[in-house]
């Protein structure tokens, strides 16, 4: 099966393939998590662990976190060249591509991607793009939590009402599911797409910063250290009371050496996310509202994503509904799973699921507020929780004489009174080849099973079809030709060479610190490929160090 199943996560992305043999996730450097980093130099692309790892020396060349710019205007420059979020998660997803055939020996076409339950049109619009210039074709844009649930549906025949509470790097999502007799069926969803461990992380990182007493700025270069720090130390913190952090050689001050040596607790660090876990649980809460569900009705709350592993979740959960939360098995995995999982079914392989989702926003257009009012607000078309696919008719009227053609802005969200409360997604162009006098359409609004639109009008005098063009909020990038003859490099031996070369041009550099750096420099073009990692990480924290910080 030429299918990849691919969670593409803000911190890290993971693949799953179908096998004769069974499922087999994709691995990456010795890692099945991929860290979604993308680092871009003269000698190619350069995505995962190494990118992450160039990063703390040649940060204005590398992305970090790009999922959260998914769908929006916005460009990153690397090594001088501007690109947009869809472009740079498309190194990603041709990484995964390339690894997955040289791993597997066979070539992939095909991609299950998961999105978070709670990204809007233009995010998925995004993806999907991103997907195509990687050189795969979207089967099919599934939302996170349902693949989670059809991870853990897949081999349990009771049938039973749950949520998945879905906390990963940068969002966070809550569906309620309820699976009967293989249907599984997602009843009520919503989240926020800026609420996950990249933002505990970053309290963590304020937080040893403050507990260092260092007297310096704070460089965007010490930031991504510290924030790399944050990150072990919140993982750590999952099974330990505390945590001692002893970085030797950290920062400068006047030319001396800093050590950074500070203790974080667990209570401390509970005590900085408890606000956001608690906002998690009200949207939890909320969700079951939405569903028309009591919490005494699920029967469990599983839990995925890797920031579901920290335990006040749990505690917290507990507290507060009184029901006793489950890690699903592989919390890192489990997305992917579903996705690939989908993909079976898709190919018509019996995974014994049948999977029903639904739209997470109401879809809708703006609209006069009354006859002689101006002001305009947001009329609902497909409401919220509404199962995919689905069709909703609209009629519209002329408002001139003969008029030629309608134009329709889209929004989604759920303020019906204030438009601006809601997202503006895009806007509809139909275009009538033979308008009449009193003119009238009727609009089909089609939300297919990957939450995107389409739209389809009919003249009502004339039977007239009109194909709508709808145009999303984010623009096509005018570089794709150019991403696609980009290398995705496995190794990137003389990227790391040239840094070492122009930091030994440094005259400031004392010349015993120069001495090790060459040596180092020796040691790494002399050894084998499984010891350039170890070497890599040592001329990259003494770059860090000697570097002007």
């Amino acid at each position: 099966m030429d299918i990849i199943g691919i969670d593409l996560g803000t911190t890290n992305s993971v693949a799953t393939v179908y096998t004769n043999e069974g499922l087999k996730h994709i691995s990456f450097d010795g890692d099945f998590l991929l860290p979604s980093v993308v680092n871009v130099s003269n000698n190619g692309v350069i995505v995962g662990i190494k990118a992450k790892n160039m990063a703390m020396i040649a940060e204005e060349n590398t992305a970090l976190s790009i999922k959260r710019m998914m769908g929006t205007k916005k460009q990153v420059v690397l090594n001088g060249e501007k690109f947009s979020p869809e472009e740079v998660s498309s190194f990603i997803i041709k990484k995964i591509k390339e690894t997955a055939e040289k791993e597997m020996g066979i070539t992939y076409n095909r991609c299950v991607v998961t999105v978070p339950a709670y990204f809007n049109e233009n995010q998925r619009d995004a993806t999907t793009q991103a997907v195509k210039l990687a050189g795969l074709e979207v089967l099919r844009v599934i939302n996170e939590p349902t693949a989670a649930a059809i991870s853990y549906g897949a081999n349990r025949d009771e049938d039973m009402l749950y949520g998945v509470y879905d906390l990963g790097g940068g969002t966070f999502d809550i569906s309620i599911i309820e699976n009967s007799e293989g249907l599984i069926e997602v009843l009520s969803t919503t989240g926020d797409n800026h609420l996950g461990g990249d933002d505990f992380d970053k309290k963590l990182t304020n937080l040893i910063w403050e507990k260092s007493g260092f007297d310096i700025e704070l460089s965007r270069k010490l930031e991504i250290k510290l924030h790399q720090l944050a990150e072990k130390t919140k993982i750590a913190l999952s099974s330990e009371p505390s945590v001692h952090i002893d970085e030797k050689f950290f920062a400068k001050k006047d030319g001396e050496a800093l050590h950074l040596e500070v203790e974080v607790s667990k209570e401390e660090f509970e005590a900085l996310i408890e606000s956001d876990i608690d906002r998690t649980i009200d949207l939890l809460l909320e969700t079951l509202e939405d569903s028309n569900t009591d919490i005494d009705e699920l029967e469990a709350i599983i839990l995925t994503g890797g920031s579901s592993r920290i335990p006040s979740i749990s505690h917290k959960i507990l507290e507060r509904t009184g029901k006793l939360a489950i890690l699903i098995e592989d919390p890192d995995k489990s997305v992917s799973i579903g996705a690939i999982l989908q993909g079976a079914m898709i190919e018509g392989i019996d995974t014994d699921s049948i999977l029903v989702d639904i739209t997470p926003y109401s879809l809708g257009i703006s609209t006069l507020k009354g006859e002689y009012s101006m002001e305009l607000s947001f009329s609902k078309i497909i409401l919220k929780n509404t199962p995919v696919p689905t069709t909703k008719t609209s009629r519209y009227y002329a408002v001139t004489e003969y008029q030629k053609a309608f134009e329709i802005d889209v929004y989604q969200g759920e303020d019906e009174e204030n438009l601006e409360s809601n997202i503006k997604i895009g806007e509809m162009l139909l275009t009538i080849q033979n308008p009449v006098e009193d003119g009238a359409i009727d609009v089909d609004f089609k939300l297919n099973q990957d939450g995107m639109l389409s739209v389809v009008g009919r003249e009502i005098h004339t039977n007239e079809i009109i194909e709508g063009t709808f145009k999303t909020k984010i623009s096509k990038s005018t570089q794709h030709s150019k991403v696609k003859e980009m290398e995705i490099l496995t190794e990137h031996d003389q990227t790391i060479i040239e840094k070492i070369d122009k930091v030994l041009e440094n005259s400031t550099i004392l010349d015993e610190d120069k001495e090790d750096l060459k040596a180092l420099k020796d040691k790494f073009l002399s050894a084998v490929v499984d010891e350039k990692s170890s070497i890599e990480e040592e001329i990259i924290d003494s770059i860090f160090f000697l570097e002007d910080i």
